[in-house]
């Protein structure tokens, strides 16, 4: 009878283990797809933001602005939103609501006639959409055991999708006008939406909150308690020194990102702005898996300075190549070291913490992103009323402090 009882167990616990890997297979061919929908609808809007302010009547600081908005709220919400999808356990309702958000703030786009109204409609939408990323970060990693792998599968779809969008975009500017562009996007992120939603969570158990008592104001008698966040922990150590060598490659990125592709369109022309774009995430998409295995072997922390390398490179080579046949190898190479920056940081942090505050890490991690580009654009937009190439090859300062701090971390 025991013995009866062990096999039926077994067989119990592996039907079990099979019946939680299917669900975990089907999300994530699920968040893929709806990953691949919202970066082709991010690069159909994305590099005509800039754009579109110019058309507005906005000058070069209002461009900048842009970036400095959408970052500065983004900022500000990654980290509580990374703590709440970590207190409820629940990523894909925070993953869905980034992406709808994001999409109904691009439709809206379509119908401003102000730079002063687009500037408010990016600023909603870095607040909003920030709900997304690290619920997203941390579903991913919790998809696989092997991180670097999984963030790379990820960036291989997300770039693909970004790639589609931005040839879309450069093949339908002509057509449907930018306002038309806007709408599209609005449309595939709903999609993206309702698949995110199918997805089926495996339930947490919630923690006892503990901590930070607040009264609410006219109920003496009840209160509400707030955890305590893992954020002073996060903020030390090596952990602390990696975020701080992020700020700075975020800043340098900043300056460049926020208006390159106004760059690009006196330079070369309006219909190169998404060619040029859509390089950059082929090459994304085609080195993402590859650099993702790459890591789980070699580790994070070297890919990681590599990729600071990289965007010294491409940096240069904005600056100095003013034939668009020298701008192609330039616009891979800047797809190639975005995927070793995303796939190594995302790995290198999720390494390190527990599952438990994955969340709230790469909300942080999000955050000096986002940080990055609230400075970088100011530094940018103002350095580029002067001169691009001076604005490009200036970000070689913060490239090296990052790079330098970036040694220090062990390996």
């Amino acid at each position: 009878m025991r013995r009866e009882l062990t096999v039926l167990q077994g067989r119990r616990e592996k039907a079990g283990k099979l019946k939680r890997l299917k669900v975990k297979r089907k999300n994530v061919f699920l968040l893929a797809v709806s990953m691949f929908l919202a970066n082709v609808a991010f690069g159909m809007a994305f590099p005509y933001l800039s754009v579109y302010m110019r058309l507005l009547g906005g000058t070069m600081l209002m461009v900048g602005l842009l970036s400095v908005a959408f970052n500065l709220t983004s900022t500000v919400f990654q980290y509580p939103f990374g703590w709440l999808s970590d207190s409820t356990g629940n990523r894909k309702g925070f993953i869905a609501l980034g992406l709808f958000s994001t999409g109904v703030f691009y439709t809206a786009m379509a119908l401003v006639s102000t730079p002063l109204a687009l500037l408010a409609l990016r600023t909603a939408q870095g607040a909003l959409g920030s709900a997304m990323m690290p619920a997203k970060s941390a579903l991913i990693a919790e998809l696989s055991t092997r991180i670097g792998s999984a963030y790379g599968i990820f960036s291989t779809v997300e770039n693909s999708g970004f790639m589609v969008g931005n040839f879309l975009g450069g093949f339908l500017v002509k057509r449907t006008g930018i306002e038309g562009i806007f709408v599209f996007s609005g449309v595939l992120l709903v999609i993206s939406t309702a698949i995110a939603l199918i997805m089926r969570e495996r339930q947490r158990g919630r923690r006892t909150p503990r901590l930070l008592l607040i009264p609410q104001e006219g109920r003496e008698s009840e209160r509400v308690t707030v955890r305590k966040t893992a954020l002073g922990r996060l903020l030390r150590g090596e952990l602390g020194l990696f975020y701080l060598s992020v700020l700075l490659a975020m800043i340098a990125s900043g300056q460049v990102y926020s208006v390159v592709s106004v760059y690009f369109g006196e330079t070369f022309g309006e219909e190169w702005v998404g060619i040029l774009f859509g390089i950059d995430s082929l090459a994304a998409a085609l080195s993402g898996y590859y650099i993702g295995k790459l890591i789980d072997r070699h580790g994070a922390r070297n890919f990681y300075l590599l990729s600071i390398v990289g965007y010294g490179i491409a940096f240069l080579g904005y600056a100095f190549a003013k034939n668009i046949y020298l701008m192609l190898p330039v616009a891979f190479i800047s797809g190639v070291k975005w995927s070793m920056t995303l796939n190594s940081s995302s790995t290198y942090v999720a390494e390190r913490v527990k599952v438990s505050e994955r969340g709230q890490a790469m909300g942080l991690l999000n955050a000096m992103m986002s940080l990055g580009w609230v400075i970088g654009p100011l530094i940018g937009g103002y350095l580029s009323g002067i001169s691009f190439t001076l604005n490009f090859v200036s970000t070689l300062i913060p490239l090296g402090l990052a790079f330098v701090l970036a040694l220090k971390l062990p390996r």
